[in-house]
């Protein structure tokens, strides 16, 4: 499944699959800065998996595979008794941040 598409300078929304259809954005300026972080909104279990980030510039194809692991929600139950929702933090891996292209 396709998760994002950048290509000739623009996103490409039409391009990915439905499942992340309003929930992917990557930096404006990715070609300038050379940040080619994806952000993936409301991440859940079901989007755990590798993905893989594939840069063709010319003619020099590159890729950087992650594995992505979405942790559940838990309900905490404070002193009052309310129940909250939590959600355990993430720590985002960049995926070219190694490597110039």
């Amino acid at each position: 499944m396709l998760a994002h598409l950048y290509k000739n300078g623009s996103d490409q929304p039409e391009e990915q699959h439905q499942v992340y259809r309003d929930r992917t954005k990557m930096n404006e300026d990715l070609l300038k800065t050379g940040d080619l972080s994806l952000t993936l909104k409301h991440p859940t279990e079901r989007d755990s998996g590798r993905y893989r980030c594939r840069v063709y510039i010319e003619r020099i194809s590159r890729f950087k595979t992650v594995l992505l692991k979405v942790k559940g929600r838990v309900q905490v139950q404070d002193q009052t008794g309310d129940i909250r929702n939590r959600s355990s933090s993430i720590d985002p891996t960049p995926l070219m941040a190694d490597q110039s292209v």
